[in-house]
């Protein structure tokens, strides 16, 4: 029970770093740290107390266990993805998002018996694949880590733990592609492309915040991380840490509202000598 507790409070603590931070890399920071920390605990329990039960073992290493280690590889893959996906040209940005979808579909081809196992709910063989006693009956190599633990590993957990993963990520550099290719259209969500945000970061950071806060955008019916997101996408523009930014602009000394006071003089100033 202790263990799928923790389990829980890493998924929480997991959402609260994507819901509060837009860098993917900082973001796969983060969790990578929460998931070895979670593992790190798990292993020495498990080395002290050990199971009372095979069917506990299998639980354990087919289910709790695949929390964190799923989670695990995958912002370890996702960091290395966005950490050496090009930049700039829109082309080889496809190419290498096809090329990763590639692998990790050959990934699949080569382990589907295993998949189909699991995706079909068959346990037959749950006590060789999850227990440690069948560590070293079979000659599975997942990682290119070679060395695991035959303390806290099976024979299959770690697979099971890269099926899951990959499957994750398939579906993040999807939504990758299709956003890539939205913008190669010139459209995102049916607004025109093209647009550059050419003030500050602080600037659009401070429009946002102050249309948010007067529900000037779908009568206030929407996250705020959702608005930032959509402004990204049409001004081609990455926030990163807008929440940094949000407090950086609430310690000025002077106006706090300097962007907004600039666009409130400038479009009097206009309208002024109109009149004239």
């Amino acid at each position: 029970m202790e263990k799928k507790l923790l389990t829980k409070e890493l998924l929480n603590e997991l959402e609260s770093i994507k819901s509060t931070t837009l860098d993917i890399i900082k973001q796969a920071d983060l969790s990578i740290v929460l998931c070895r920390n979670l593992l790190s605990k798990f292993k020495r329990k498990v080395l002290a107390n050990g199971f009372e039960t095979p069917t506990l073992e299998i639980e354990f290493f087919k289910d709790t266990k695949q929390v964190p280690l799923t989670n695990l590889i995958y912002y370890s893959e996702l960091r290395s993805f966005e950490a050496q996906f090009p930049k700039g040209n829109k082309t080889v940005q496809k190419q290498a998002i096809l090329k990763k979808i590639k692998k990790l579909n050959r990934f699949f081809m080569v382990n589907m018996d295993f998949n189909q196992y699991i995706e079909q709910g068959r346990m037959y063989l749950d006590d060789r694949y999850f227990t440690r006693a069948f560590f070293n009956k079979f000659n599975v190599t997942t990682s290119k880590y070679y060395y695991r633990d035959p303390d806290f590993s099976t024979s299959h957990d770690l697979l099971l733990a890269k099926l899951w993963a990959n499957k994750r990520l398939i579906k993040y550099l999807e939504e990758r592609l299709k956003s890539l290719n939205k913008r190669n259209g010139k459209k995102v969500n049916g607004v025109l492309k093209g647009l550059k945000w050419t003030s500050s970061k602080a600037a659009l950071v401070e429009l946002i915040y102050a249309l948010n806060h007067s529900r000037s955008i779908n009568n206030g019916h929407i996250e705020l991380k959702e608005i930032v997101s959509r402004f990204q996408e049409i001004f081609d523009f990455d926030l990163k840490d807008f929440y940094k930014t949000y407090s950086e602009i609430k310690a000025r000394k002077k106006s706090r509202t300097k962007f907004l006071d600039e666009l409130s003089e400038g479009l009097l100033f206009r309208m002024n000598k109109e009149d004239f």
